[in-house]
């Protein structure tokens, strides 16, 4: 196995557990809240940051996890309908317009996480650094327009059309998130 294999592939388990663990620390947090403030009338002043910032974590690492299994959305019904060569044109154009709206997206969300390192400012219950949250926008968005970009890069090179790296289309890749 080469080294970028090794490296997608660490990714890969990474933005997985990412947004598995995300998902159950969301749920734990938001029952254990429940049960306690039924129970002992006291809510835990914690629990809604920790689901906003699990949302966050779920958002942009699961968008990228989403864009290299090629399971976004998409509004398929002009584009299922056209001849396979337009279908591989509007890939290639899908895929390089994501991809460069993703790194911009990437560059202005860098800047705002800065800005929030520089000026100091913290969560107001854990009193937690703003910034550590708040960088897994720009990453989230770096790491999806890479997979847009990769995909945009297999579609240059093959005859079929790929929506991820590994996923062409019409065919789906069996995944443990999926039913």
């Amino acid at each position: 196995m080469n080294l970028l294999t090794k490296i997608n592939r660490f990714f890969e388990i990474f933005e997985r557990n990412v947004v598995a663990y995300s998902i159950i620390i969301m749920a734990l947090v938001s029952i254990g809240n429940v049960i306690s403030r039924n129970l002992f009338q006291h809510s835990w002043t914690y629990a809604e940051e920790v689901s906003q910032f699990t949302i966050i974590w779920v958002t942009f690492i699961g968008a990228s996890y989403a864009a290299r299994k090629g399971v976004h959305i998409r509004m398929s019904a002009i584009y299922d309908v056209m001849p396979e060569t337009m279908r591989k044109i509007m890939m290639l154009i899908m895929t390089a317009g994501t991809a460069f709206l993703m790194f911009v997206l990437c560059y202005y969300s860098s800047r705002y996480t800065m800005k929030l390192f520089i000026s100091g400012r913290m969560s107001p219950a854990l009193r937690f650094p703003l910034y550590l949250i708040i960088m897994w926008v720009p990453l989230g968005f770096f790491m999806t327009g890479l997979q847009y970009a990769l995909t945009f890069i297999k579609n240059l090179r093959n005859s079929e059309i790929y929506v991820a790296p590994n996923v062409v289309d019409g065919e789906s890749e069996t995944d443990e998130f999926m039913v």
